[in-house]
């Protein structure tokens, strides 16, 4: 923008700030003359008035200061005042007044025609207009690009910085979805799902409060909404700012709304990416692939469910996929048998992956675990721990250890439990390796139901008599007594840590 001191710099006007020098970084958008004492009244705020006092009175003070409070009332950004002609200098009382009312007030020499000063606040805003629009053409490119490779994550950071400006992407149901630069405050979102919720199928708002102007863009096509753009800052957007929200928001929907084939690609190859960093194989292309599902601080979760059957695991992940797609993120899914993995932000809370675990019941018995906000590179330790979660759930529960510091969540203490493992459980696994048996599986179910053989069978497949059969055959292996509560709750540790 144009201040007041950016004029007062132009030496060829040969202009003499004499007051209201707290006002010099008031912006300026244009300069216009005026002889009328009223001239407040025709003004909207942001311009010079250029006078040179011809209808004020040289010694009614008290006129002179109303006629500079009316105009720093409009917004009126500064005053020039010729000398030469009606005065031979500045009247004392508009000194003052500027002085009071912090409204800078210049003085022109009577060599100086204002049409001179006009045109140079006229020249000074058509070049910085050109200037915007120079950059707007460059910030057009770099945003399509950030949108294609980094998603809206990226279009938001891009955004933000072509408008110098805070950006929130909102999803369908006001969740921030991106934020640039850093995280907004509780009391900025707030503010913006007010407008949204307002009127939420309106294509935009704006809203000025005491310290910022918020305008909100809809995303959307036809009579669906897929969520809204907010920009919060100290002004509100020229003409620029907007067309580069529009061409934001074109982006968006292009996103969101693409081709139904090209999203099941773009899952699937994501899927193939979180596959492999589950096996620890994440090269500099994965990492950026992955980082759009990381939080501000690079993190991601691992979220594991696992169902009763292969076919609600598969339906379970069409539907997890719907899901991400719904919230603005990014699609990690990975199934495997009746196991589906699926990355979270790091930031989110377990409330989050229990609400996708109650979307998922809608196919199936599930349960669900939650592991530990990681960098990227390190995704397969969360998905090692979110499934030691998962085995230790109930059906229809979602657990997370880490927060709930079970012992299960301790590399030294799992470590002992493998050892244990290793000395109690071997017979089992040489039972079942040399006669294709299941003993070490019931035993889990066994264990995991709590002694209920109803629900124990049910999981495996198995009559009750057939279950009953191999428990007992395992007491007798193993030389325990599974009656007894603390050697069931002994066993159940011992296999939990292996089977993570």
């Amino acid at each position: 923008m144009t201040t007041v001191r950016w004029l007062m710099a132009q030496r060829r006007l040969e202009l003499s700030l004499r007051a209201g020098a707290e006002g010099l970084d008031r912006d300026l958008d244009c300069a216009v003359s005026s002889e009328l004492v009223s001239t407040a009244d025709w003004l909207q705020g942001g311009e010079v008035l250029l006078t040179t006092g011809m209808r004020l009175n040289a010694d009614d003070a008290a006129a002179q200061r109303e006629f500079v409070r009316s105009l720093n009332a409009v917004g009126a950004a500064a005053i020039g005042f010729g000398v030469g002609l009606g005065f031979d200098e500045v009247p004392d009382g508009l000194l003052a007044a500027a002085d009071e009312f912090g409204l800078p007030l210049f003085e022109v020499p009577l060599a100086i025609p204002f049409s001179a000063i006009t045109r140079a606040v006229l020249d000074q805003i058509a070049a910085q207009r050109s200037a915007r629009l120079v950059s707007a053409t460059r910030a057009q490119p770099r945003m399509t690009r950030a949108a294609t490779v980094s998603g809206s994550k990226g279009l938001v950071r891009e955004l933000a910085d072509a408008v110098g400006q805070r950006v929130i992407l909102l999803d369908a149901g006001h969740s921030p979805v991106a934020e640039a630069p850093g995280q907004a405050n509780s009391v900025e979102l707030e503010q913006l799902r007010a407008i949204v919720m307002r009127d939420p199928a309106s294509a935009g708002a704006v809203r000025v409060t005491d310290d910022s102007v918020l305008t909100v863009a809809r995303v959307g096509s036809g009579a669906t909404t897929f969520g809204h753009l907010g920009v919060i800052g100290s002004s509100p957007l020229d003409d620029v700012g907007r067309m580069l929200i529009g061409h934001a928001v074109s982006l968006l929907v292009i996103e969101y709304a693409k081709p139904q084939e090209v999203r099941r690609d773009v899952g699937e190859l994501q899927g193939e990416v979180l596959a492999l960093a589950m096996d620890r194989h994440v090269g500099e292309r994965s990492r950026e692939m992955l980082l759009r599902a990381a939080d501000p601080e690079g993190r991601v979760r691992a979220v594991v469910f696992r169902f009763e059957s292969v076919d609600d695991a598969q339906h379970g992940a069409r539907r997890l996929a719907v899901e991400f797609e719904r919230r603005w993120r990014p699609v990690f899914v990975h199934r495997r048998g009746n196991e589906l993995v699926g990355l979270i932000r790091g930031d989110d809370h377990i409330q989050f992956a229990t609400g996708l675990l109650g979307i998922l019941s809608a196919t199936g018995t599930v349960r669900g675990g939650l592991g530990p906000a990681v960098p990227v590179d390190d995704v397969a330790d969360s998905v090692r721990q979110a499934r030691l979660s998962c085995r230790s759930a109930a059906a229809g529960q979602l657990l997370d250890l880490y927060d709930l510091r079970s012992l299960l969540a301790s590399d030294t203490v799992r470590e002992v439990l493998r050892d244990s493992y290793t000395e109690r459980i071997a017979p089992l696994v040489a039972y079942d390796a040399a006669n294709a048996g299941h003993l070490q599986q019931s035993l889990l179910a066994y264990l995991e139901a709590n002694g209920n053989w109803g629900a124990a069978a049910s999981a495996l497949g198995v009559h009750r008599h057939t279950l009953r059969g191999r428990i007992e055959r395992v007491e007798d292996m193993l030389a325990v007594d599974l009656s007894d509560a603390r050697t069931r709750a002994e066993l159940l540790l011992t296999l939990l840590s292996e089977s993570a």
